[in-house]
């Protein structure tokens, strides 16, 4: 095997590892949430270095999102988005991917133009 196969290999592996995670996180907050990361991740009995950083992806792939302004100064509360919703998300984000040039409303224009 060259290095290139090594390579290639932890790679694949991981990514099984990862979405392995990602799907058990997304189950502990169907399960335990809304919540903040803390207290989800203490009610679903699993190490914050894994749940944090497998819930920014998830809010990133829009699964979960944050569930209100509670006004907390520390931790905001978080919750996973029904499936009605997920699919608004996924088609708002479509219409904001779409190519060409992006008309501003009169009005829009940054501080001190």
């Amino acid at each position: 095997m060259d290095p290139v196969d090594f390579r290639n290999a932890t790679f694949a592996s991981l990514q099984a590892k990862l979405a392995g995670q990602r799907a058990a996180v997304l189950q502990a907050w169907r399960t335990h949430g809304p919540g903040t990361t803390a207290e989800v991740c203490a009610r679903a009995g699993l190490s914050i270095l894994t749940f944090r950083p497998r819930t920014t992806e998830l809010v990133e792939l829009g699964f979960v999102c944050l569930a209100d302004d509670t006004g907390r100064k520390s931790s905001g509360v978080y919750r996973v988005r029904t499936t009605e919703e997920h699919r608004a998300w996924l088609a708002a984000k479509q219409i904001d991917s779409r190519p060409g040039q992006r008309l501003l409303s009169f009005g829009a224009c940054p501080a001190g133009c």
